[in-house]
């Protein structure tokens, strides 16, 4: 593996492990997740002092992270920390928490979990998806719940370069749609957990159908060991509200790859069907008083500009 992806799951590793830890050794957990910064340069009865606990705790909690030691650990956050990836930051939400604090919370939980998702993606797995989406010549896109609401996404943004492609609320719908599915197809699962009997039941039936399954999702899941493809995302999260928000986030970014990647792969002519499509709703728009002659004059306007700097 990448020595930047080791650290990486490093940062993650700290993170999730936090939750499963002894109280005494939580306590150190939330003074490096805190300030991961400034623990490389701590010594051990530093850290157990900030921690308010003993030096053996401290050695217990990075044996608990499978390290050899609190040499070992610090050289470890030290090379996380180094190659970019965000402090992985105690992101638990209490009902103690201020506006500030929770604001923090949240917003940080979220640029971690996108800078995690960039260290971890796999590139050769995002290119075999995108070949198969780009050849695709029908795509389903299955999901329960606010997992639903990435497979809708994904189906308004994959519609506009012309793909056959349908996101259906309904799991029973969805099940139909996959047994309607064969070679040449595509089915993409998104789930949390990849626990949830109605997609595993849509993805088992498309690929006895021939389909070519992909699923984004956690790794180790049963969802990702069944299907032919997996976009391995698995932010942890924060079950405050018990919902997951990073997780969706990562998703849409993860959409949002598919389709750039995808709308890269077909080339510059893409660009004329995003206009007409875009041309088709302008007779909605009320801003600065322009309606769809007004908007399509001006986009002709800005386009012919455009070109004329590039020459």
């Amino acid at each position: 593996m990448d020595g930047a992806l080791e650290a990486a799951d490093f940062l993650a590793r700290l993170g999730s492990e936090a939750v499963r830890l002894s109280p005494s050794e939580t306590r150190v957990a939330d003074v490096v997740l805190a300030h991961p910064e400034q623990v490389p340069r701590m010594t051990l009865a530093s850290l157990a002092g900030h921690a308010g606990v003993s030096e053996p705790t401290v050695l217990r909690f990075c044996r608990s992270l499978g390290l050899d030691g609190y040499p070992h650990f610090k050289i470890e956050l030290a090379r996380a920390l180094a190659v970019g990836g965000a402090p992985y930051l105690h992101r638990e939400i209490d009902f103690g928490d201020d506006l500030a604090t929770v604001r923090h919370k949240v917003v940080q939980s979220s640029i971690n979990a996108l800078g995690t998702l960039q260290q971890s993606l796999d590139d050769a797995a995002l290119a075999a998806a995108v070949a198969r989406i780009d050849g695709a010549r029908r795509l389903e896109l299955f999901g329960v719940g606010l997992a639903n609401t990435v497979a809708s996404d994904a189906q308004q943004k994959f519609m506009r370069l012309d793909i056959n492609c349908a996101a259906r609320p309904d799991t029973h719908l969805q099940t139909m749609a996959a047994a309607t599915l064969a070679p040449g197809d595509v089915a993409i699962a998104f789930s949390y957990n990849g626990r949830i009997r109605d997609i595993l039941r849509s993805v088992r039936v498309a690929r006895e159908n021939g389909a070519f399954t992909i699923a984004v999702t956690r790794k180790g899941s049963p969802l990702a060991a069944a299907t032919d493809l997996l976009l391995d995302v698995d932010p942890p999260e924060d079950t405050f509200i018990y919902a997951p928000m990073t997780t969706r986030l990562v998703q849409l970014a993860v959409v949002d790859l598919l389709v750039i990647l995808v709308t890269q792969a077909r080339g510059p002519g893409v660009t004329a069907r995003f206009e007409h499509i875009k041309d088709s709703l302008s007779d909605q728009w009320i801003a600065d008083g322009e309606g769809s002659g007004a908007g399509k004059a001006r986009r002709r306007r800005d386009n012919g500009q455009h070109k004329g700097r590039q020459t």
